[in-house]
């Protein structure tokens, strides 16, 4: 099994004493003793995880209020200590900020909200997080509980409880916010920003599409529409993470791809159950900016082609009927307001397609992660006839519902 790099040696910090602290402060027991060195292990197989330095451990210890020996199972995310992409651009606190304040405060809230009429969303359990002076979080690690990560849904049962959990999140911030008017607020970060961050890799998308209008003449008239789209991307992108101005807003997850997501599976290996990890940006924008992550991300490119329009209907379906349940009285936006917000912000759905669907043909078990995220790894793609196919025919959509264009 390979490991991030970064991630084979922990720094000397992450000791017994701190853990001690941070059990002695999560549990407010100031009797916990550990009973047994806490052994630092890499926290993901290369290529699962880049936003944060990851490790995982498992504390022993016992107190005079427990009497008996327990053990929790930990795992941490911290800031990289090394020089590089990663550690520039986790420079600032801002995604730890959003991400503790969701495990610690936000999560438990919608929880709570959704046990009332009988829902459980599942979290992976807070336990200790800080920003000074190391800036750390610590969740429970529930990867010996039967969650397991998968790769692209392939079929409509499997994306259900995604579907569901997606809606129930959403659903549950809105009824947050009609009782406390600070709560919109509270989530409202400029999280856009920090995909621009990874403006090497967008770039090298891109030019991968573009050497398609150069060398295949049936690419030809997409390239100036390309362009002109690549000109206003940041402004694009700005906007789609902008509060909307015609449906409901929500608090979004805002980093769905099928690994950030843990499972559960049954005795055949089909999906049951879904859990979501890495809420670091998550804000309060349209609800379509997850939807696209759902069915460009998450689904694979075959059960988006056959069920999209159902996928959508079954959210927005179990959206309203949350809502309602859960008393709220305001507007809740019609089915048909929120296909329009889905064409009105499609320019995400396009950047999906022209930035990560080439990635989809790489092994990124052998390929260096860093390198990939600036842009230093070539993209072997244009002699690919299934991805020629795939981007044909959704350039094509794009051009024909209006997304692309040449002003």
């Amino acid at each position: 099994m390979s490991f991030n790099q970064d991630e084979l040696q922990a720094p000397a910090w992450l000791n017994d004493e701190f853990f001690l602290d941070v059990m002695r402060e999560s549990t407010n027991d100031p009797s916990i003793e550990l009973t047994s060195e806490c052994v630092l292990r890499p926290g993901t197989n290369q290529g699962d995880h880049y936003g944060s330095v990851m490790f995982r451990t498992t504390v022993n210890y016992r107190s005079h209020k427990l009497g008996d020996e327990k053990s929790i199972n930990l795992i941490m995310k911290t800031k990289p200590e090394a020089d590089g992409l990663k550690k520039s651009i986790l420079e600032d606190n801002q995604i730890f900020a959003i991400e503790i304040d969701m495990y610690r405060n936000t999560l438990p809230k919608i929880a709570r909200v959704l046990k009332g009429i009988g829902e459980e969303y599942k979290y992976p359990q807070f336990v200790y997080g800080a920003l000074a002076p190391r800036t750390i979080l610590i969740l429970e690690d529930i990867s010996d509980q039967g969650w397991v990560m998968g790769d692209f849904i392939c079929t409509l049962d499997e994306m259900k409880p995604i579907v569901k959990n997606i809606a129930m999140l959403h659903a549950a911030s809105v009824m947050l916010a009609s009782e406390d008017s600070k709560f919109a607020v509270d989530h409202s970060h400029a999280t856009a920003s920090i995909f621009m961050r990874f403006g090497g890799m967008v770039k090298k998308g891109f030019d991968a599409v573009m050497m398609l209008t150069v060398l295949d003449p049936e690419f030809a008239h997409f390239g100036k529409p390309l362009e002109s789209f690549m000109r206003n991307l940041t402004s694009f992108f700005e906007s789609s993470f902008g509060p909307s101005t015609a449906i409901q807003n929500v608090l979004i997850h805002g980093d769905f791809h099928f690994k950030n997501l843990l499972h559960k599976d049954d005795t055949v290996g089909r999906h049951t159950d879904t859990i979501f990890l890495d809420y670091q940006i998550s804000c309060w924008t349209t609800p379509v900016v997850d939807l696209y992550s759902m069915l460009d991300l998450i689904s694979s490119q075959e059960v988006k082609d056959k069920h999209r329009s159902e996928l959508i209907y079954m959210y927005h379906e179990q959206y309203s009927d949350l809502l309602k349940r859960m008393g709220f009285a305001g507007k809740i936006s019609t089915l048909l307001e929120l296909q329009m917000e889905l064409l009105k912000f499609a320019v995400l759905e396009l950047f999906h397609y022209i930035v990560f669907s080439s990635y989809r043909y790489m092994d990124e078990t052998v390929t260096d992660i860093e390198a990939l995220l600036k842009g230093e790894v070539d993209l072997e793609i244009v002699n690919i006839a299934d991805f020629k196919k795939l981007m044909h025919t959704e350039l094509t959509r794009f051009l024909h519902q209006g997304t692309l264009c040449n002003s």
